[in-house]
């Protein structure tokens, strides 16, 4: 299954709510009749996120995030072809929001399952690797080591987080800001921000390997369009 990521900020002079408004009324689901995805969610970001503690920074380089899912790039294809641009004109969404350069292709990875309730806090991680790193060398750390030690605290955290996946950009060529996307739910955001940490144990190979002072971490409420 290919998931598509893309990250969306809207113009300054945009005002949020009706953007939020406009994006889920209007825009999202003119794409979910255009494009006809296997699934497809959006969600609004409110604050940065945290690593159990405070947050690192108050800066939002994301409002809100579009998540779709294809069954391939043959799928996908058909969907938009070479036009996919074209799809934020069909309703004005194009002019409320500045261009989406940081998209990705990835492969999802469900770790920890389970169903979450609409008013569940969202924490979505955007993670690059360091320099020198590979693509290959992050995903089999994260894979092998960090999941499964992440998933060993959502056992401790006693029913705050519902759900944790990965999504590997392992398609398509590099060169975007992200090699990888980590999103955790939690039960609401005063659980997220008690919550454990993603991962605590010691040995975990996945750390040194990311540059974490570029990542961004942010929070909000996912809405379901296709499910």
């Amino acid at each position: 299954m290919l998931k598509w990521i893309v990250p969306v900020s809207r113009k300054q002079g945009v005002e949020r709510e009706s953007f939020f408004e406009f994006w889920r009324c209007v825009h999202a689901p003119h794409v979910a009749n255009l494009a006809k995805p296997v699934r497809y969610c959006v969600t609004f970001f409110d604050s940065p996120g945290t690593l159990g503690g405070p947050p690192t920074t108050d800066e939002m380089p994301y409002d809100g995030v579009a998540e779709l899912w294809f069954r391939n790039f043959e799928h996908f294809n058909e969907a938009f072809g070479e036009d996919r641009g074209g799809l934020r004109g069909i309703d004005g969404f194009g002019d409320m929001i500045e261009p989406t350069t940081d998209g990705l292709f990835t492969t999802e990875n469900i770790i920890v399952d389970s169903e979450t309730p609409e008013d569940a806090c969202k924490w979505v991680a955007f993670v690059k690797k360091g320099d020198g790193v590979t693509r290959e060398q992050l995903f089999a750390a994260w894979t092998d080591g960090h999941s499964p030690r992440v998933r060993n605290n959502i056992a401790r955290a006693e029913g705050r987080c519902l759900r944790y996946t990965t999504s590997h950009a392992n398609h398509g060529a590099e060169g975007g800001p992200w090699d990888g996307v980590a999103e955790l739910w939690y039960t609401d955001a005063d659980a997220a921000a008690k919550a454990l940490p993603p991962s605590d144990e010691p040995g975990d190979p996945f750390p040194p390997l990311i540059d974490a002072a570029a990542t961004v971490i942010l929070q909000g409420k996912e809405i379901v369009v296709v499910s």
